[in-house]
């Protein structure tokens, strides 16, 4: 995600750290009584294929035909990030609560955004994900906690769909606040971590508002050809895993979150995107990004001609939670500002079983200019549905990188999660990560991060 400008660090305002705290204490007290109401009409579930974005599902008639129609024709063949995307969508949210006691709130939301989404073709989804981390260990004067949150907003739009060839444009928007300390405090920044230990804040202070991802997509030959253009993010289409990559549902560190899957600088930048599927089982994944974009800023260094190139090639079976399995092998080169030009490669996998675990790995490796990573190794073990329950995860990993001159020591980092699926609205869980010789630490030391982690789906 990158380090934020210095001119950029403006303080969140006061309303809303107070809007944050009255959620907060809401979420925390609504489970006291119980409602009779019913489940919202719609499922809330968040397909991670785009750091957020939902899928763009058409559910018009496209010349007299529906979209099951139409999906039954292609199922040979469609792009591998919407395979995955429809069938994430369809995981039951099992929850503990049943009735949801925030039906009453969050039902009449969910009938609008239904209503939108067969008439206007129209999608909206909304997240706010609070986190409270505690650190064991800290350099002197640094404090040991953090408490903050983000809110996530997407959107998608089919402006048209007309079955061999379609349109739409997709858009997320994120507010990230501290809550109860200064907004310029990053606690994983203030340890010497070099692999953003809180993925949901990145490096730097906190952004009051920011337009991550804004662009077109056009689908051609049945959407098994697919272009991407506009502000992206490279882990979006390069390096993605089902259960490795989004910081509000799975790991809360840069290696796990895919930021760092492949060495680049550039994040949430101006930039294109190509999606191929090129047989049922084989894609190709290629990008030119921005290497000076940020999420607070827009396009405009897209004239300075600082990109990073990117490519994939993947071969994929079965989806998520059925037997799912990905392996993959990529190349890039990049021009940077401050880092020069550099070049790397890697290889990953996440191989599910049928009884739901799924090892992973990561393999990426660079020259010693273009990023401030040049190795990355990455082992994990996840749980789809732990104890039988579709809407929970568990998951383990340990990860080794090696930074280039501009790093004090090799950094290892090891995860471990569990989400549990409190109500259809809410999810929470603990999260523990261990920091063995910060990347860029004085000295070296190894601290132990604990956090508890709740996500409210509006």
């Amino acid at each position: 995600m990158g380090q934020q400008p210095a001119h950029e660090r403006i303080p969140m305002p006061s309303l809303h750290l107070k809007t944050c705290l009255l959620l907060f204490l809401a979420v925390a007290c609504q489970p006291a009584f119980s409602q009779n109401s019913a489940e919202p009409s719609i499922p809330k579930t968040l397909p991670p294929q785009t750091k957020g974005l939902p899928s763009v599902l058409p559910l018009q008639k496209v010349d007299g035909k529906s979209w099951a129609d139409i999906t039954r024709e292609t199922d040979d063949l469609k792009q591998e990030l919407d395979v995955d995307a429809m069938e994430l969508s369809k995981v039951p949210a099992d929850p503990i609560l049943r009735p949801d006691p925030f039906a009453p709130v969050f039902g009449p939301i969910d009938k609008l955004n239904e209503r939108l989404t067969h008439a206007e073709r129209l999608k909206f989804s909304a997240t706010y994900t609070f986190l409270n981390q505690y650190a064991t260990a800290t350099p002197d004067g640094v404090r040991h906690n953090q408490f903050s949150g983000r809110l996530d907003l997407t959107g998608a739009w089919t402006a048209f769909n007309r079955g061999s060839y379609a349109g739409s444009i997709g858009i997320l928007v994120r507010s990230g606040s501290n809550i109860g300390i200064s907004q310029q405090f990053n606690l994983s920044d203030s340890l010497g971590s070099g692999l953003y230990l809180n993925c949901l804040q990145g490096g730097g202070p906190q952004r009051p508002v920011t337009l991550n991802i804004l662009y077109w997509r056009q689908d051609f030959f049945k959407k098994r050809f697919s272009l991407y253009v506009g502000k992206i993010h490279p882990n979006e289409y390069i390096s993605l895993s089902m259960f490795n990559n989004d910081e509000r549902t799975q790991f809360l560190n840069g290696e796990n979150d895919g930021d760092l899957a492949f060495a680049s600088e550039g994040a949430y930048a101006g930039g294109a995107a190509v999606d191929i599927q090129a047989t049922r089982h084989i894609y190709v994944h290629a990008l030119a990004v921005d290497t000076e974009g940020t999420a607070g800023h827009g396009i405009g260094t897209l004239v300075d001609r600082k990109y990073m190139e990117a490519a994939e090639l993947g071969w994929f079976s079965g989806s998520p939670g059925t037997h799912y399995r990905d392996y993959r092998i990529g190349f890039w080169r990049d021009d940077t500002k401050d880092l020069g030009s550099g070049y790397g490669g890697g290889v990953a996998f996440e191989h599910e079983f049928f009884n739901g675990w799924a090892p992973f790995g990561r393999y990426g490796f660079a020259s010693d200019r273009g990023t401030a990573i040049k190795q990355t190794d990455t082992l994990g073990l996840a749980q789809g549905h732990p104890f039988k329950r579709r809407g929970d995860m568990f998951s383990v990993a340990f990860n080794y990188t090696k930074p280039t001159s501009a790093g004090k020591h090799r950094e290892s980092v090891a995860e471990m999660f569990y989400r549990l699926r409190v109500t259809q609205s809410m999810d929470l869980g603990p999260d523990l990560e261990i920091s063995i010789h910060p990347t860029h630490a004085s000295k070296a030391y190894t601290t132990a991060i604990l956090g508890l982690k709740m996500r409210i789906i509006f």
